[in-house]
């Protein structure tokens, strides 16, 4: 009885030492997700570079995305914390605003990353100053390269 009781006792420590050692993860994941627009030719449909682009939030201080950019594509922001986002897309003098509605969900990643926010795309609405039209191509908003939405100038 007393080698059972004393064999229980040697392997219950080594597994209470064994999960509370202390090993440093490290987190190779991407914690931050953004939702990923590309700009097309609403005549060509084609994609297209724009030229002195300036991206801003609405309602966020120091919220410059991209100033006097050009770029084919840019990957925006949007806030856990609210259902909707708005953003203000200035091209050479024109302005326009989009407004991106979306859900927030949460993904447990691991302990050394944590969570990160996921989102899924619901409606967008925008000016029509510059930008011709907006498709939304893929509502979930994961890590990765693929496109969401596509913005028609």
């Amino acid at each position: 009885m007393k080698t059972i009781s004393l064999s229980l006792l040697i392997i219950s420590t080594a597994l209470i030492i064994s999960f509370s050692s202390c090993t440093e993860e490290s987190c190779n994941q991407d914690t931050e997700v953004f939702m990923k627009a590309g700009f097309y030719s609403s005549e060509t449909e084609e994609k297209i570079s724009i030229d002195s682009l300036d991206i801003y939030g609405l309602n966020v201080p120091d919220s410059i995305i991209c100033s006097m950019s050009t770029l084919n594509e840019v990957s925006l922001p949007l806030n856990p914390s609210s259902s909707s986002c708005t953003f203000a897309i200035v091209n050479g003098g024109r302005a326009d605003t989009i407004e991106i509605f979306y859900k927030s969900s949460l993904e447990f990643l691991s302990l050394a990353c944590g969570y990160r926010y996921l989102h899924e795309l619901e409606e967008i609405y925008n000016t029509r100053n510059d930008i011709k039209d907006i498709f939304i191509l893929n509502k979930s908003v994961n890590p990765g390269d693929e496109e969401n939405v596509q913005i028609f100038f």
